[in-house]
């Protein structure tokens, strides 16, 4: 415990605290067969508030090990490169992709879990460096994301892959939307978040074809009920898996 921010905050030292303890008691006394998180391996009961009472994924989160299978990309010896990665995230590339060569976690600041630290809009990377992509739920956080569109086909390899999921917002919005004369203020009254820059639709993959990619998708609306249910995802969800095109 550090002791300075306890006596700075001690009500929100507490509340962690009994969340913690919470979570615990969660995920030993509701263990089952009904659910399961892929990403750390948990059964249970049920999800709590959709958030997985071990590992604290949310239901866009337990998509990723869902995703991979689906588009079969957990093959060996993969060079690995997975833009701001959160703790389950990180926790799932490490445990299940056991035979990458290389694994790196890339964000603009010096987070938790990530080994280079830079800018996905122009990095130093070498171009045709990786075999994988992944970044999720990060692109709508980025203002020049055609940038980092761009960036992400330069250092992918022929015929690499990028793993890709933003939310949509509203649910099942079919149209992006994105305004520059919107204030950030007025971000989360627009965009559902106060740090998104546009309000994400179905037609985003377009501006991956826009530089190259050819376009996989999967809808979770089209996932049967039970697996859904089983694994905790949400109808609204989206991934694109594109291929950068041999040249």
């Amino acid at each position: 415990m550090n002791l300075t921010n306890f006596i700075k905050n001690p009500v929100g030292y507490f509340k962690k605290a009994n969340q913690v303890v919470t979570n615990k008691m969660q995920a030993t006394f509701y263990k089952g067969n009904d659910v399961i998180c892929e990403l750390c391996g948990w059964k249970g009961k049920r999800f709590f508030k959709a958030r997985c009472p071990n590992c604290r994924s949310l239901e866009r989160t337990r998509l990723i090990p869902y995703a991979c299978k689906y588009f079969d990309l957990m093959e060996e010896n993969l060079t690995i490169l997975h833009i701001s990665p959160n703790q389950s995230e990180y926790d799932f590339v490490k445990s299940n992709f056991k035979n990458y060569s290389v694994y790196d976690r890339l964000d603009i600041n010096p987070i938790k879990n990530v080994n280079i630290v830079d800018d996905i809009t122009k990095t130093k990377l070498a171009s045709d460096t990786y075999d994988l992509i992944m970044t999720w739920h990060v692109l709508e956080h980025i203002k020049e994301d055609e940038k980092a569109i761009q960036e992400m086909y330069r250092v992918l390899n022929n015929k690499g892959k990028l793993l890709v999921s933003v939310p949509m917002h509203p649910a099942f919005n079919k149209m992006t939307h994105e305004d520059d004369s919107i204030p950030r203020k007025d971000y989360e009254k627009v965009h559902g978040h106060p740090d998104h820059c546009r309000s994400c639709g179905h037609d985003y993959f377009k501006r991956f074809e826009k530089y190259g990619f050819e376009t996989n998708e999967l809808f979770v609306n089209n996932i049967n009920e039970e697996i859904k249910s089983r694994y905790g995802l949400r109808n609204d969800h989206i991934v694109w898996c594109f291929a950068k095109k041999e040249s």
